[in-house]
């Protein structure tokens, strides 16, 4: 299963850089993962729901016919790490070839995209900086992987 990780704009400090960095290196032992970082868009005076349209699409042209999209939102489903590692288990299990997670722009998602997805993951109930959120999904991806193979980096 190839893991595709898209998001609005770059990092702009070195340290989450560096974790975003750590953590891809760790998975690449055990999936493909990629990130699609999309240009940051200027909102320009433009009505919000008119700007998350905008980003809506320059999303959905990252998005491919068969892909499992799940957007990564606080009022999304909360998982255990165990939970998530089997919930990846189930996807691999029924071929699932590739799986797309979605991290908004700074208003959310338009309903385009919500109505795209398969799912909606929270990583937290409380509101995570865009630069936490990546860091946060890529490690918990590590783990789940971790778990799934049944190697010594999450503790039960």
């Amino acid at each position: 299963m190839r893991i595709e990780v898209i998001w609005i704009g770059k990092s702009k400090q070195k340290a989450y850089q560096y974790l975003i960095d750590l953590y891809l290196k760790r998975l690449q032992h055990y999936a493909k993962v990629s990130i699609a970082e999309l240009t940051e868009l200027k909102q320009h005076g433009m009505p919000r729901d008119q700007f998350m349209a905008k980003e809506a699409d320059l999303i959905l042209s990252k998005i491919r016919a068969g892909d499992h999209i799940v957007l990564l939102d606080e009022r999304g489903e909360q998982k255990t790490s165990v939970q998530l590692s089997s919930w990846m288990q189930q996807l691999m299990n029924r071929s699932t070839q590739r799986l797309v997670l979605i991290i908004g722009g700074a208003y959310g998602v338009h309903e385009t995209l919500k109505l795209r997805s398969k799912e909606t993951l929270s990583l937290s109930k409380m509101t995570l900086t865009h630069d936490m959120a990546r860091v946060f999904i890529l490690e918990q991806l590590y783990r789940a992987w971790t778990i799934i193979r049944g190697e010594k980096y999450h503790n039960e």
